[in-house]
C-alpha cells in the first residue's frame, strides 16, 4: 500500500517565513534596479538633447536656439512680465487653442530643434507628474508630447563659444522640478524680457550679459531681479530633489550627469554649487527644498542671477 506524506503545518510555516525574507530582501533591490533604469534613461534623453543642440547651433551660427516664445514684432510671450501673459509654449506648436500663437511658439528651443532630435519623447522623463489642471484641451490631438525638461534660458540666442566653462555651465535640466506638462514646454530659469515690440519698433533680441545686466530695471515692481525663476503650478512639485536627491543636468558641451542636491541648510560648495543658505520656504515641499532661492546670487549692488547657470 503507498502513503503519501503531506507537509506538516510547521513545515509550511518555513516555507512561508523564508519566502517573505527573500521578498524583503529581493523587492528593494528591484526598486533601486528599476530606479536606475529610469535614471539611465533619462540621462540618454537629456545627452540626446544636448548633442541635437550642439548640432542646431552649428547650422545657425553657434547660436544656442531661442528659449522662449517670441512673436514676430520681438515680444516674448513667455513669464510673468510679457505683456501678452501668455506662458507656455505649445508642442507642437499651435495645436488647438494655441492657434494665434503658432509662429510665436515655433521659435521655442523644444520646437525649433525637433529637426534635429526627431523625436519629441526625449524631453519627457519618468520621474514627473503630469499637470494638466486649468489647460484646455478640447480641440488638442490625442498624440501630444509630454515634456519634463527645461533649457537654461539665460543661453537663448547666445553664442555658444562664449560660455567660458562648457563642461559646468548647465544647458538642459529638469527646472520644471517634478512636474510635466502636455502639449507644452516651458524655461527656467528665463531672462525678463519685458518689452513689448511693435510692427514698427521691433523689439531687440533679449541677450544675457555676463558682464553687467542683462536690461535695465523692470518698471512691474519687482526690483532690480533680473532674471525669473518660474513657479511649478503643484508647490510641492517644486523641488531640486528630481530622481533620488539630486537631478540629471546636461551640459553645453554635451554632457550629461546626476548631480546631487544639497539638503536644507547651508551649502559649503560640495556639490560644484556657490555657498548659500537652502531653505525649504515654500508650504507642501519636504525634500530638496524649491529651486528659486538656493541658486541665486547678487551681482554688485544690482540684480539678482540663478548663478548655478550663469
Amino acid at each position: 500500500m503507498n502513503f503519501r506524506r503531506a507537509f506538516t503545518l510547521i513545515e509550511l510555516l518555513v516555507v512561508i517565513a523564508i519566502i517573505a525574507i527573500l521578498a524583503a530582501i529581493l523587492f528593494p533591490v528591484f526598486a533601486q534596479a528599476k530606479t536606475a533604469a529610469k535614471k539611465t534613461s533619462a540621462l540618454s534623453n537629456m545627452k540626446q538633447t544636448a548633442t541635437s543642440i550642439a548640432i542646431y547651433s552649428a547650422d545657425n551660427d553657434d547660436l544656442f536656439p531661442c528659449a522662449y516664445a517670441v512673436d514676430q514684432n520681438g515680444t516674448m510671450l513667455m513669464g510673468p512680465n510679457s505683456v501678452d501673459q501668455y506662458h507656455l509654449a505649445s508642442v507642437p506648436a499651435g495645436w488647438g487653442v494655441n492657434a494665434p500663437w503658432a509662429s510665436a511658439d515655433a521659435v521655442h528651443w523644444v520646437n525649433s530643434t525637433q529637426p534635429y532630435m526627431k523625436n519629441y519623447e526625449l524631453h519627457n522623463n519618468a520621474f514627473t507628474s503630469l499637470y494638466t489642471s486649468g489647460f484646455n484641451y478640447a480641440t488638442a490631438p490625442g498624440n501630444l508630447p509630454v515634456i519634463s525638461h527645461s533649457m537654461n534660458g539665460l543661453l537663448s540666442v547666445l553664442s555658444a563659444t562664449s560660455v567660458a566653462a562648457p563642461s559646468r555651465c548647465p544647458l538642459i535640466v529638469m527646472g520644471n522640478g517634478r512636474e510635466a506638462y502636455r502639449g507644452y514646454a516651458y524655461t527656467n530659469p528665463l531672462l525678463r524680457c519685458d518689452v513689448a515690440g511693435t510692427a514698427t519698433t521691433p523689439a531687440g533680441v533679449c541677450r544675457f550679459n555676463p558682464g553687467g545686466q542683462p536690461q535695465a530695471l523692470s518698471p512691474y515692481g519687482l526690483g532690480a531681479r533680473q532674471d525669473t525663476y518660474e513657479l511649478t503650478f503643484e508647490r510641492g512639485l517644486d523641488t531640486t530633489w528630481v530622481t533620488g536627491d539630486g537631478w540629471i543636468v546636461a551640459y553645453t558641451d554635451t554632457s550629461a550627469k546626476f548631480q546631487k542636491q544639497p539638503q536644507q541648510g547651508t551649502n559649503t560648495g560640495n556639490y560644484n554649487q556657490p555657498g548659500y543658505t537652502y531653505t525649504l520656504g515654500r508650504p507642501g515641499v519636504t525634500v530638496g527644498g524649491y529651486i528659486d532661492v538656493p541658486l541665486r546670487c547678487r551681482f554688485g549692488t544690482g540684480g539678482l542671477y540663478q548663478s548655478y547657470f550663469r
